[in-house]
């Protein structure tokens, strides 16, 4: 593997942590309301897309310059080759959606996330899970 190559899953390996995370605030409090958990569920989850998506535009040939300061999940995804074709129907919309929120940093700062419109635990892992699983398949990175 090449050292640009071990960045990339070195990225990709990170989101999964940031899943890992996320899941693990969730099983904490089964069928807590998301309002209990959601700070740092959502932080968790929000970073998790973001260095899924850096990871595969990275493989694609973007800059990491360029990445590097970007939290607008909307235009990574929007700038991924073949990444929303692969997506279950509605998940580009799920990641539009919970884009303002992570870039405006409403996750790490109380008062603006107790208004954040968001989904289920159970559902937000499962979209991000399928996103991450999506990404590594075009990168060709197979675990182990």
């Amino acid at each position: 593997m090449t050292e640009d190559t071990e960045i990339h899953i070195d990225k990709l390996t990170y989101a999964v942590a940031l899943l890992d995370g996320a899941k693990r605030i969730h099983s904490s409090e089964l069928g807590a309301d998301i309002s209990r958990i959601g700070i740092p569920f959502y932080l968790l989850i929000g970073f998790s897309i973001e260095n899924g998506l850096k990871a595969l535009l990275q493989f694609q040939g973007q800059h990491q310059r360029a990445l590097q300061r970007s939290h607008d999940l909307a235009d990574l995804l929007a700038k991924t080759d073949g990444l929303r074709e692969r997506l279950w129907p509605g998940t580009a919309k799920d990641v539009e959606h919970l884009s303002r929120y992570h870039k405006e940093y409403w996750f790490r700062y109380p008062e603006r996330a107790a208004t954040a419109d968001v989904f289920k635990a159970e559902s937000a892992c499962l979209m991000v899970d399928h996103l991450l699983a999506q990404v590594a398949h075009l990168i060709g990175y197979r675990a182990a």
